[in-house]
């Protein structure tokens, strides 16, 4: 049976970045999907891992449950949208040299702040390694 065991109030803060995407190839890239997504990790000597902070349990609890507007994933804004695809976080063209600046924000548990990394490489992996973000890296945003 469910039951409530404790409830706490947390301070939340708005994480802000400014994103340059720049085509680098040689042809036009239409429709672009775009997603940045934050982590949240554990860092001991060296060694990084993922954390769900709504699987963490304690004495008295299997799990924590969040409703306040608290998301450490997904995007909450983002300035560049086009009518395409699920979502609307698409940029409509890229010429070949050309850059563009994204603004995506989200708002966060203030408590988490030190441990949050920023991923940019479009598969919104948020729970695991993927190959893709291993290959593309973070940013760590504390700094």
């Amino acid at each position: 049976m469910d039951e409530i065991v404790k409830t706490e109030s947390v301070k939340q803060k708005l994480v802000y970045a400014t994103v340059t995407y720049t085509n680098k190839s040689d042809e036009e890239i239409n429709h672009m999907l775009y997603i940045g997504t934050l982590l949240l990790m554990d860092h001991e000597d060296g060694s990084y891992q993922i954390y769900d902070p709504t699987e963490q349990s304690g004495d008295d609890y299997d799990r924590v449950i969040w409703d306040g507007v608290a998301r450490t994933a997904e995007m909450t804004y983002n300035s560049i949208s086009e009518d395409y695809g699920n979502g609307g976080n698409y940029i409509s063209s890229l010429k070949p040299g050309e850059s563009i600046q994204v603004n995506m924000a989200w708002i966060v548990n203030e408590n988490d702040l030190n441990n949050m990394y920023l991923s940019l490489n479009g598969d919104g992996a948020t729970y695991e390694f993927s190959d893709s973000m291993l290959k593309t890296g973070l940013v760590d945003i504390y700094q």
